[in-house]
């Protein structure tokens, strides 16, 4: 971003341009334009332009802000089940639900922004964010018997393949739970194939 909000107008018109943003990459995707941001903002171009540079730092700034709050989300889950308190199964499920809850508004939109935000630095951040997951979701496969090489290299061929299983088939009109419990069980399925 350009320049931080300080006061709650602003904030607010921050947080206006980028729920039109994405309403817009849900509908328009690439095609979106400043202009088009503007008009359903209901904000001026030079607003826009006051918090961010063009239009690619506000698609940065809100592909940064999904994986952070898929992150809190999925972390909540983990803390609320410490290793050997539930079944990986379970929590495996439960990680599932919250990224597919995350995705469930705008899933279209959110699937856009790994193609249009910019790979260094959604792909920085996304690596690290990944890699943080990984490492805490083998701890309870390790706990079911796998070594932690073995967890590790399996929750990392399986993580990109859940990540974008959520993003192509959230808000697609699939129930959520459905979808929660259809990937949820692929992916562990493709997890017990490697014991």
């Amino acid at each position: 971003m350009r320049k931080r909000p300080r006061q709650q107008r602003s904030s607010f018109t921050v947080e206006v341009i980028l729920e039109a943003t994405t309403q817009l990459l849900d509908t328009e995707g690439a095609a979106l334009t400043t202009n088009r941001i503007a008009e359903t903002a209901g904000v001026s171009v030079g607003s826009i332009y006051q918090y961010f540079g063009d239009k690619q730092a506000i698609l940065d700034e809100l592909a940064a802000r999904h994986l952070a709050e898929a992150e809190a989300r999925m972390v909540a889950v983990l803390d609320a089940h410490p290793v050997q308190s539930a079944a990986w199964p379970t929590v495996l499920r439960e990680v599932v639900a919250a990224a597919v809850a995350e995705n469930s508004s705008h899933g279209r939109a959110h699937g856009r922004l790994r193609e249009l935000a910019s790979p260094t630095v959604v792909g920085d951040l996304y690596t690290a964010f990944a890699q943080r997951l990984i490492t805490r979701l083998a701890d309870y496969l390790v706990a079911d018997g796998w070594t932690p090489d073995d967890a590790q290299a399996d929750l990392r061929l399986t993580f990109p393949a859940l990540d974008a299983q959520i993003h192509q088939l959230a808000g697609t009109g699939l129930d959520k739970h459905e979808l929660t419990d259809r990937i949820a069980a692929y992916t562990e399925g493709a997890l017990r194939s490697r014991r």
